[in-house]
Order: C-alpha cells, then structure tokens, then sequence
C-alpha cells in the first residue's frame, strides 16, 4: 500500500508580516524503491513547492523520522546494484528548516550493514539526535548519542539492560534523559505474552513501574504544542493554492 508521511514544523522566520510553516511530504511503498516526492508547504501562500535545497538520491528509503533543534532527521537505506548485486547499507538523512539541505549522515561502521534497519530507530535526547540499536539475541537496546550536535560524531550512551525481562521496545525519553521501555519479564507460562511500561534510569540500572501493563502494543509520546494554524480560522483547507472553509459536520 502507498503511504503519504507529513513533516509538520513552524520556521523560525516568524515575523509579523509573515509567518512561513513549512510541510515535507514523501511517498514510498514499504520492501519497493519508487520514486518519492519532496514539497514545502508554505501557509502564507496556501501552495507547495519543491525545496530550495538539494534532494536525497533517488534509491534512498526512509524509514523513522525525529525531529531536533531545527532540523529533521530519517533513518535510511541505500539500496544499490554493485557488480550486478543488489547491497543496501544504512545511513540516516537530515534536512535543514532553514536552508532546506538535505544531507547524508554516516552511521557507526557495526550499523552500516550489520544491522537491519527494523533493529534501529531514532529519538530525541534533551535536543539530541540519537540512535537506537535493538539486540535481539541479548533482548537489549545500545543508544548511539550524536556527540556537541556535531553530524557523524556518534558515542555510546549507555546500554538498556533490564536483568530477568526482555526490552522490547523503547518508546520515548523523559525531558532527563530516561527512557520509557517496554519489557517482556521471564515466565514460565508459554500462552503469557503481556508486556509492561517501565522507566530505566541509566545511572543506577534501576527500573520504575509505571503501572501500565498487557497484550498489544503501547504507543507514547512526548507531549509539544499542537501546530496550529495561527491566522487561520478553524476547519481551513489548503487545495492547489486555493484556500476554504470546510463544512463542520453534525454528529
């Protein structure tokens, strides 16, 4: 199925004659390089338009994107045909707000190829970017940080490590740095498969029950200001440049 992912972020060139929001869009179908597209909607005038910047290469995927101090960032793979061989490494690609630049980020050499890129995700620490690496076989996460802000200057964080449960997954960091995690906790019991949300705090390895637990999935994320359309009165739609008001629907 094709999918459409929207990038939402105010620019910082809010003035009182113009405030410019900027929107990124790209199409890809999930295991299928196709071509993507890549647009900047701009609120002033209602329309999209292609980046001033540079664009990615065309056999770049993307997969997780977060957002971080101005810029975005998406973990990635190059797929290419080398000597008539089909070789995908992964990297992660930025784009500047303010420029609109995409650039490439290289990776750690063990998580260029190493690993698969549904055993990495990225998130947010305090404002920087970091890398998540899932140990499937040890049912542990290694968190890569971007080092002073500086692009390719990753360093081992620390590793989440939760004695007698499996971490499944990490879903979000607090505003101090500690991850909120789902784990699986050793049991005999084959038919149990609920997980729970806990905190780990790095410093002193302890784990803090947040009293949610079950089967399925959980989803948590951190809470910002809603994007609103600030001069715009409610139910505004955009369409080719052309600007209305939807009609509310009655329940």
């Amino acid at each position: 199925m094709e999918v459409s992912h929207f990038v939402k972020h105010y620019s910082a060139q809010n003035t009182q004659q113009q405030q410019q929001h900027l929107l990124v869009r790209y199409n890809h179908r999930y295991n299928i390089c196709i071509p993507w597209q890549v647009e900047v909607f701009t609120l002033s005038t209602g329309a999209s338009r292609s980046p001033y910047g540079n664009l990615p290469r065309k056999p770049i995927q993307f997969g997780y994107r977060q957002a971080v101090n101005g810029f975005y960032y998406w973990l990635a793979t190059d797929t290419s045909t080398i000597d008539g061989e089909l070789e995908s490494y992964n990297m992660i690609i930025s784009f500047d707000i303010t420029s609109e630049e995409f650039r490439e980020i290289d990776l750690p050499d063990n998580l260029v190829y190493n690993r698969s890129m549904c055993n990495l995700s990225i998130s947010n620490i305090r404002e920087s970017l970091v890398v998540l690496e899932c140990d499937e076989n040890e049912g542990v996460y290694v968190v890569w940080i971007v080092e002073d802000s500086v692009p390719e200057s990753f360093t081992k964080l620390f590793t989440i490590d939760v004695p007698g449960a499996t971490v499944l997954r990490v879903l979000e960091f607090r505003k101090r740095g500690e991850p909120v995690i789902e784990i699986e906790e050793a049991h005999n019991d084959p038919f149990d498969d609920s997980s729970s949300l806990v905190v780990y705090e790095p410093n002193s390895k302890h784990v803090s029950n947040l009293d949610f637990s079950g089967t399925g999935s959980f989803y948590v994320n951190a809470y910002k200001e809603t994007l609103l359309l600030l001069d715009q009165p409610d139910f505004t739609v955009f369409d080719k440049g052309k600007r209305y008001i939807a009609k509310k629907r009655s329940l």
